[in-house]
């Protein structure tokens, strides 16, 4: 296990999926691409980039307000073409293993938590095609909650779940939205960028 990724004395773990246990930005991207392509509409890359930590509702409603583009579906339906897009190509989705790493050592020792602004369906299928789901004791998405990140709310619910003090919890995160959650529920976070977006 990488030293900057210990857990040190956390009592449970908390962990972001997409981007911080998986790589799947770029399958992400295509799904949400393809999605607003129906509606006549651009996303540009850099700008999707820079809000990872973003459901796809909220980022969608975001794009709406900037722009000033007017759906002629309702945005639940937007979600679902890209969740469908996305799952298409779920088996394209790897892990990234140093994070992956900490889980795998952790688990049977500390009790483990997915805490993901992502859609239930799609990490359900997507830990399942990478044979993780074992390793986790609660799975907590963006459909479980009122708020997304960067509210705390994600992160509250997984503490809950797992019967752990905030304070006590640790998040492995890999997106500015995601790190202000963890912040907003009093828990220490981990960014894991430097490790699996090493700067070239």
């Amino acid at each position: 296990m990488l030293t900057e990724l210990h857990p040190g004395r956390a009592r449970a773990l908390l962990f972001d999926w997409d981007g911080t246990l998986v790589d799947s930005q770029e399958a992400n991207y295509r799904a949400m691409e393809a999605a607003l392509a129906t509606q006549g509409m651009r996303l540009d890359q850099d700008w999707f980039d820079a809000r990872t930590g973003l459901s796809s509702a909220d980022l969608i409603h975001e794009l709406l307000a900037g722009t000033g583009t007017r759906l002629t579906v309702p945005v639940d339906d937007l979600v679902a073409a890209r969740d469908r897009h996305f799952l298409v190509n779920a088996d394209r989705i790897r892990v990234h293993a140093p994070v992956a790493e900490v889980a795998l050592a952790c688990h049977g020792t500390l009790p483990l938590a997915v805490a993901s602004g992502g859609a239930r369906l799609i990490i359900e299928t997507t830990i399942r095609h990478l044979s993780l789901e074992r390793l986790f004791t609660t799975l907590v998405t963006r459909d479980e909650v009122d708020r997304g990140k960067p509210a705390p709310d994600i992160f509250l619910r997984a503490a809950e779940a797992l019967r752990t003090a905030p304070a006590d919890c640790l998040v492995y995160e890999d997106s500015d939205e995601g790190i202000e959650a963890a912040h907003a529920a009093g828990m220490p976070v981990i960014d894991v960028r430097p490790v699996t977006r090493p700067r070239g």
